[in-house]
């Protein structure tokens, strides 16, 4: 008996796998489609003017054959197919000064007679500047980008030696390790447990010469360029640039946007201010990369810019307002913190077409966010 079941067992695998050869031998485009399975939308899209170039960055598609870059220009109503590459880097020469620009990516996997398309991304938009390197709005476009995906590593966007900045710091575009890592991350996150775990993070001053970089800059950086400083310095270091102007903490009187604030401990770049004197800025702290607000002039808590970083943080960064939605800070950000001011008069480091500098935070977030 025992002999019997053995022999019936390996019949049916036999059977079985015979089975198998022929579906795989009639149908062969069944396994084949299986496996080619439409590619994800790509990620993190970021598209920056830089004097008359643009340079559009995003994060690799998994097993993607390519990708198709889609293009649209200031009063087009179409958007056109410029470029097929394998890079997830691209920079666009000669393009308009005074002029917005839309883009688009969709990865796509190449078949057997069939190129299979995934989703387009996010559209990333950005304008060239007419006069200047960039745009106060491009610089808060920028400075964005790593909201919500990306963790407080204590030396990330610094190199080995903590001089300046390092790979990350002067990289085009975002670490697709960064938004790998935050997603693993649970509310009890603790950054000292990551120190100096360079390449999944940023620190304040990592994050801040990064955002400087990319709205500057059309490509990776060498090993003694970038804009990572201690904190405490780099609101002086950019005025000492060339870039704008400083002034002491004792003399700041007011918050624009684009401004950077730096002191001892801590960097930021502001949104823009609220009628309550409250500050709606981005930074990167404790936790990672987000949105947070000030108190009033009075010190009330809960002011008009908290309230506005809260519902922002909320409604586009949900996951990450679950775990980390703290979105309060000091009245120390407004009273310790020295300033760094773009320099807009024409000609100039950055020019403001978006007249930002003259809007409160709440129609600048709308404007960013729209």
């Amino acid at each position: 008996m025992k002999e019997n079941k053995r022999f019936v067992r390996g019949n049916m695998i036999l059977i079985y796998f015979l089975s198998l050869t022929l579906a795989v031998t009639a149908f062969p485009g069944v396994l084949y489609a299986a496996s080619k399975t439409k590619p994800a939308a790509p990620g993190g899209l970021l598209a920056n003017g830089v004097k008359g170039d643009i340079v559009l960055s995003w994060e690799p598609v998994n097993k993607a054959d390519g990708y198709e870059v889609y293009e649209k220009k200031e009063k087009e109503l179409n958007f056109y197919r410029i470029k097929v590459t394998s890079s997830c880097k691209l920079v666009l020469t000669n393009r308009e000064r005074g002029k917005k620009y839309e883009f688009k990516v969709r990865a796509y996997r190449a078949g057997k007679g069939k190129t299979i398309y995934g989703k387009f991304s996010k559209k990333g938009t950005t304008t060239v500047a007419q006069n200047g390197t960039s745009t106060i709005k491009n610089f808060l476009t920028t400075a964005l980008a790593p909201v919500g995906s990306t963790m407080y590593i204590w030396g990330g966007g610094w190199n080995e030696e903590n001089t300046g900045a390092g790979k990350d710091g002067r990289r085009i575009g975002l670490n697709p390790a960064w938004r790998k890592f935050a997603k693993k991350q649970k509310p009890g996150y603790n950054y000292k447990k990551y120190r100096y775990m360079r390449g999944y993070g940023l620190d304040c001053s990592g994050y801040v010469g990064w955002c400087v970089y990319n709205t500057r800059k059309i490509k990776n950086g060498k090993s003694k360029e970038g804009y990572v400083i201690k904190s405490g310095e780099m609101a002086r270091s950019l005025a000492e640039k060339g870039l704008g102007t400083y002034k002491s903490a004792s003399k700041v009187k007011d918050w624009k946007a684009g401004d950077i604030m730096s002191y001892p401990t801590h960097v930021y770049i502001v949104v823009g201010s609220c009628k309550d004197g409250s500050v709606v800025l981005i930074h990167s702290s404790k936790k990672g990369v987000t949105l947070c607000g000030t108190p009033g002039r009075t010190g009330k808590k809960k002011s008009q810019a908290v309230k506005l970083a809260q519902y922002y943080m909320k409604r586009y960064y949900p996951g990450w307002y679950r775990r980390f939605g703290d979105c309060e800070r000091g009245k120390d950000y407004l009273t310790c913190s020295a300033q760094f001011r773009w320099s807009t008069e024409a000609g100039r480091e950055m020019s403001d077409p978006d007249r930002f500098l003259s809007k409160s935070a709440d129609h600048i977030l709308k404007e960013l966010f729209q």
